[in-house]
């Protein structure tokens, strides 16, 4: 007998939302108190009255259009706040744990990330000193061969004076094939240094299931600073937006003393109506 009455506690809704549509005389009155409002003119005191007493009678209809709709709207509002209070409490542990784990993962990625930087500046800089020490390299060998190529050629400008031609013509030769060859040198190097280039530091590997994108994101980190150059530049006023609520205090409290500049205090009739 308890099993059976705990499954049909299981099987009974929490609210029962039944309900039937508005008749058509609600719409129909509704609209036709419309279509007189678009009507009226107020010009005298006797039109006015008139409108006030038919401001009245839809004071009335609305109290009754809302007493319908609420009839309807109330249990679905119950229903709604019993399922929300029913799964708030597992609702907000798995928020929590989804964050804590999103913080954790971005937090690692982060490093990771700081990480991978670091290792490829580090390839960078070994690189460039690389390239610097090839080309460091390169300049010296230049220089090498051009004191060798002058020492040769001065030593055959001296065997063609003392007539010693053919030994002039082979130091002659010498000091060509020295030239071409720190040229051959530098080149070697040169082409060498232009192929040193650092080994690109992979990024972590990622799991599947999750996903990582970059957004770019902003925040006002000096509102004065935004202010001035508002000041400064008024096509951006729009980016200013008064803050309405605390300005209505501020005026509501001062009136007339209200000190604020650019704002204007001024006082308005609401009108009032009952139903008939």
């Amino acid at each position: 007998m308890e099993s059976t009455q705990k499954a049909d506690a299981a099987e009974k809704p929490l609210v029962n939302l039944r309900f039937d549509h508005p008749p058509a005389t609600v719409n129909s009155r509704a609209l036709g108190m419309l279509n007189l409002a678009k009507a009226y003119k107020v010009d005298n005191a006797e039109t006015r009255e008139l409108a006030v007493q038919d401001l009245m009678k839809i004071k009335t209809h609305q109290a009754n259009v809302e007493d319908q709709r609420t009839a309807i709207t109330q249990p679905m509002n119950i229903a709604l706040r019993a399922v929300n209070d029913l799964f708030k409490v597992p609702k907000g542990y798995l928020d929590n744990a989804e964050a804590l784990l999103k913080a954790a993962i971005s937090k690692y990625d982060r490093e990771q990330e700081q990480i991978r930087i670091a290792a490829q500046a580090k390839a960078e800089e070994a690189a460039r000193q690389e390239r610097a020490r090839l080309e460091a390299e390169a300049a010296a060998a230049a220089a090498a061969a051009r004191a060798e190529a002058e020492k040769l050629a001065q030593e055959a400008a001296a065997a063609a004076a003392a007539g010693k031609a053919e030994e002039a013509a082979r130091l002659q030769v010498e000091a060509e094939q020295r030239v071409e060859q720190g040229a051959a040198e530098v080149e070697m190097l040169q082409q060498t240094s232009a192929l040193v280039t650092a080994p690109v530091v992979a990024s972590a590997p990622k799991s599947r299931g999750v996903s990582t994108r970059k957004v770019w994101k902003a925040e006002v980190a000096d509102k004065l600073e935004l202010i001035r150059f508002v000041a400064e530049h008024p096509e951006y006023v729009d980016l200013l937006d008064a803050n309405m609520p605390n300005i209505n205090k501020i005026a509501l409290a001062l009136t007339t003393n209200c000190p604020l500049k650019g704002v204007r205090v001024f006082q308005d009739s609401v009108l009032a109506a009952r139903a008939a």
